[in-house]
């Protein structure tokens, strides 16, 4: 606990965020609490383990409370050595392993019920010491391997049952604190909290997606070489969900679909995300559309060069894989072949991945890039933005990109990748939206060629650049105001915090 003087409003909870990462939803969470300074907010956050952290923004005066979950952390009361003595009622251990058959199943039902017998527990740290060190768990873990997995390596499912379990029992140890409303910025490990809130005291949560969490462990998961290992020679290739692999994915699956159960409502960014949401388990009424937005006043204007002057093609990310800068590079070198006075920027840290770095780095050295390309690394963007002639972004995979919105508000016509919410943000997302024409140019994922080739379009005809620029400034007026935004929050936090306090 860091800082607690009152009851707060709103619980926010988040996962590997605010407030010490800056970023995207970082700076979205911020800006909603200070936006909002009527509520009250206590700071739930999930981080990987207990090492000091130094706040990245100003703490807000309307933060009264925090509390910090290291998910991967022991209590040091927990000894490692296994099968120590237990004190958890058998109820539990029994009930847990009937929850477990049942999510195999797809049955997520009984979640209520169990967390009712954790809640229970006088002693959360005992709790967790049960969990991990007892013979009771460990009969759990064998039978549940060999009622499912016996063909897969028991080295591999009891590393996936810790890998997941740790966290998940962490979550369940917690206290959780008290508020009007519990308020979840995605599903996962924080959306687990926001249930527990809603079961424990009765009182609303709601969960904000920027991106879809369930998604992405999929992703992470069947792109790690080291879960699961090889099919041995001679052996049988099973079915994904037959395989530990394919059980670590459905942990994820599952705990998405008892958080979309218990949310209401569940908020994204666009309508991509909406329908994934469905497919993963989302009841359709329960979700609205409240799209991100940005503060116009905040953004100057592009300025106006002569003709002589070269024009500037920036990129704006970290370079990071997800972010394809190597495709914006090698698009780079296919413009500056034939417009040999455009100069391209890369502004965005370059530090969260130094061997991609690196190997961009070396991709520019190899095509004879340097004079021309360079990376700035973090800056202050709100400088960059009136010097930008086209912007670029050549991720592969985005929810709602707030850069895209900073280069409309700016006037700065985009060139992106049709991922996520770009195509809505650069042609419309509804029917007066999308009669206000174009202001970008979309291209397929991982394409240098088209990329090139729409950036060369761009340089090619100020008239449609000009046009599309001032397009992308009158939809983020009309569309995307940042007030907007937080009015939709302030309606839906009055709405939900009916009745507290009591």
């Amino acid at each position: 606990m860091k800082k607690e003087s009152t009851q707060a409003d709103i619980c926010l909870i988040l996962e590997g965020t605010y407030p010490y990462v800056t970023g995207g939803v970082s700076s979205w969470t911020h800006r909603l609490i200070t936006r909002l300074p009527e509520f009250r907010f206590h700071l739930l956050c999930l981080v990987p383990d207990e090492k000091p952290r130094a706040w990245a923004y100003k703490m807000p005066e309307n933060v009264v409370g925090q509390t910090d979950v290291a998910l991967s952390v022991l209590p040091s009361e927990v000894p490692t050595t296994p099968f120590q003595p237990q004190s958890t009622p058998r109820t539990l251990f029994s009930e847990i392993e009937t929850f477990h058959h049942e999510l195999l199943k797809g049955d997520t039902s009984g979640f209520p019920e169990l967390y009712r017998q954790f809640e229970q527990s006088p002693d959360h740290k005992k709790l967790f010491h049960d969990l991990l060190t007892s013979r009771e768990s460990w009969e759990i873990l064998r039978k549940l391997y060999a009622d499912q997995f016996h063909e897969e390596s028991f080295i591999d499912f009891f590393w996936m049952w810790r890998t997941t379990h740790i966290p998940l029992f962490r979550v369940l140890s917690v206290p959780i604190p008290a508020a009007g409303v519990y308020h979840a910025l995605s599903t996962g490990y924080a959306g687990m909290l926001g249930v527990m809130g809603h079961l424990s005291r009765q009182r609303p949560l709601l969960i904000t997606e920027h991106g879809i969490y369930t998604r992405e462990r999929r992703i992470e998961i069947a792109l790690a070489e080291w879960i699961g290992g090889k099919t041995p020679e001679g052996g049988t290739i099973r079915p994904v969900n037959e395989t530990v692999r394919g059980f670590w994915m459905r942990i994820f699956e599952q705990i998405g679909r008892i958080v979309y159960r218990h949310a209401d409502p569940i908020v994204t960014l666009f309508e991509g995300n909406r329908t994934i949401e469905i497919r993963e388990g989302a009841d359709p009424e329960k979700i609205r559309i409240i799209p991100n937005g940005i503060d116009l006043s905040g953004m100057l204007p592009k300025q106006s060069r002569s003709p002589e002057e070269p024009r500037i093609v920036a990129l704006v990310g970290r370079v990071v894989p997800i972010k394809d800068v190597k495709t914006f590079v090698q698009a780079a070198r296919i413009v500056r072949d034939q417009e040999s006075s455009v100069k391209f920027l890369i502004l965005g840290p370059t530090d969260h991945d130094p061997d991609y770095y690196e190997e961009c780095l070396e991709l520019v050295r190899s095509l004879s890039l340097e004079p021309h390309l360079s990376f700035a690394g973090s800056v202050d963007l709100s400088r960059y933005y009136p010097r930008i002639d086209i912007l670029v972004l050549t991720s592969l995979s985005e929810a709602q990109p707030l850069v895209i919105m900073e280069a409309g508000a700016s006037g700065i016509p985009v060139v992106a990748s049709r991922v996520g919410a770009c195509e809505e943000l650069l042609t419309g997302r509804t029917p007066p939206d999308r009669a206000l024409g174009s202001s970008g140019l979309l291209t397929g994922v991982g394409s240098p060629h088209e990329t090139a080739l729409a950036i060369l379009r761009l340089l090619r005809d100020p008239e449609l650049s000009q046009r599309m620029g001032m397009t992308g400034r009158r939809r983020m007026d009309l569309f995307y105001k940042e007030s907007d935004v937080f009015d939709a929050y302030r309606t839906l936090y009055k709405e939900k915090m009916a009745g507290w306090p009591e």
